[in-house]
């Protein structure tokens, strides 16, 4: 866990605020969930990798408790408990800390910060196509759109797959699992000891192997007989094809997988090329609301993770406070004060001098911390309601009127 100051804590509320703006602009309603919640909320769909890395601990009442390892099971926690109600799609978004038991290494922390979206309620191609295009376009407006490569699969072609040769939900949990951390070999161990389908190993064997290519999996899923199956396939051609019109790149790899237990459909996720993890994901989680006992709920989201956009990121940071209020006489703090809250409230970064020396002394410092000027305020400035600026670059000053400060301030600045 780490302390953030200066510019890396100015490019995380750089990311923060951008990604509320960009969200709130597409319908999305901000969702405040709390950091503590039940461990079984995670630990029913999360998979096995969260479930290994979490802050488990139990309270004062002996009940289970995690630290969150992720925030979607808490926005289909909170839609379950009082959203049910409402117009489909609900459309909600977050950022906030999250907590993982995780081996520290570049990009994987142990409290780190998501900002992700959420949309409870509809299967549609539509929904699909928004939420990948809201992600796209967030990284355009951070300017990076151009080197982020975002990869694509349908995880419910292994669903049916798994389905249709009687893997139950565990055993396919495990399998995603094992492809997911590139245990290949293992994954296609289990399954030959369960599937006795010489097709149905051969197209599996093939998916994870990435030897298959859209180019020809229309012929290879035909030699099983697998319901849906084409429809699963045929759907990720027209995400392509209707992003791909707009100009977003999807590079479609059907031996991807993510993690997380509960995706059922198209799953993706965004790389950049000066890091060698993921800078953000998502899915379509259609079972989950299920899971913890609600109606069928389809849903679809991401979340990008805040500190490895940041990774990414080149941010120049915000300037330093402008100009310097100093009042050299304690009759005149609260002129002065006036003074300084006039400058801020018209945008102007400004500093109130708490500093207890000689005048020269004060100047030459802030100098040195390239503040631009300096506005002085004695007994004579406040009887006549002006104030004496002087430019620390040019060491030029003047005494203006406190209708003139702001147009003076402007033309130095």
């Amino acid at each position: 866990m780490r302390d953030l100051v200066f510019e890396e804590a100015q490019k995380i509320r750089h990311i923060e605020q951008l990604f509320r703006a960009h969200v709130e602009l597409a319908g999305y309603n901000e969702a405040i969930t709390p950091i503590v919640e039940e461990f079984e909320l995670f630990s029913l769909k999360s998979g096995e990798e969260i479930r290994n890395t979490m802050y488990v601990f139990l309270d004062k009442a002996g009940r289970e408790l995690a630290l969150r390892p992720e925030i979607t099971p808490s926005i289909v926690r909170l839609y379950l408990n009082s959203m049910q109600h409402l117009p489909k799609p609900v459309r909600l978004y977050y950022i906030g800390r999250v907590y993982r038991y995780d081996e520290p290494q570049q990009g994987r922390y142990r409290e780190f910060r998501q900002g992700g979206v959420e949309l409870l309620g509809s299967d549609s191609l539509y929904s699909d196509v928004e939420v990948l295009d809201l992600l796209y376009s967030f990284y355009k407006r951070l300017g990076i759109a151009d080197d982020i490569s975002v990869k694509i699969n349908n995880i419910g072609i292994y669903r049916l797959l798994f389905r249709k040769y009687g893997i139950n939900d565990y055993l396919q949990e495990h399998l995603l699992h094992l492809i997911d951390k590139g245990k290949k070999d293992e994954a296609l161990q289990i399954l030959q000891d369960h599937v006795k389908d010489s097709a149905g190993i051969d197209l599996a064997t093939k998916l994870i192997r990435s030897e298959v290519k859209m180019e020809n999996v229309d012929e290879l899923i035909s030699s099983v007989n697998v319901e849906g199956l084409a429809e699963e396939v045929e759907r990720i051609r027209k995400i392509v094809q209707v992003l791909g019109s707009l100009g977003v790149k999807l590079n479609v790899d059907l031996s991807f997988v993510r993690g997380l237990a509960y995706y059922t459909g198209v799953i993706f996720e965004v790389t950049h090329p000066k890091v060698n993890f993921s800078i953000a994901g998502g899915g379509r989680y259609d079972g989950l609301v299920e899971v913890y006992g609600g109606p069928r709920t389809p849903a679809i989201g991401f979340a990008i993770g805040i500190e490895r956009t940041s990774a990414v990121l080149n941010y120049e940071r915000k300037s330093q406070p402008q100009v310097v209020v100093i009042a050299l006489d304690d009759s005149v703090i609260d002129y002065a004060l006036v003074i300084a809250n006039l400058l801020r409230e018209k945008g102007i970064s400004t500093l109130f001098n708490v500093k207890e020396q000689q005048l020269g002394k004060l100047l030459m410092a802030y100098y040195e911390q390239n503040v631009k000027v300096a506005l002085i305020i004695g007994t004579n400035e406040k009887s006549s309601q002006k104030v004496t600026i002087k430019d620390l670059s040019s060491r030029t000053q003047e005494v203006v009127g406190i209708d003139e400060i702001l147009d003076r301030l402007r033309q130095i600045l």
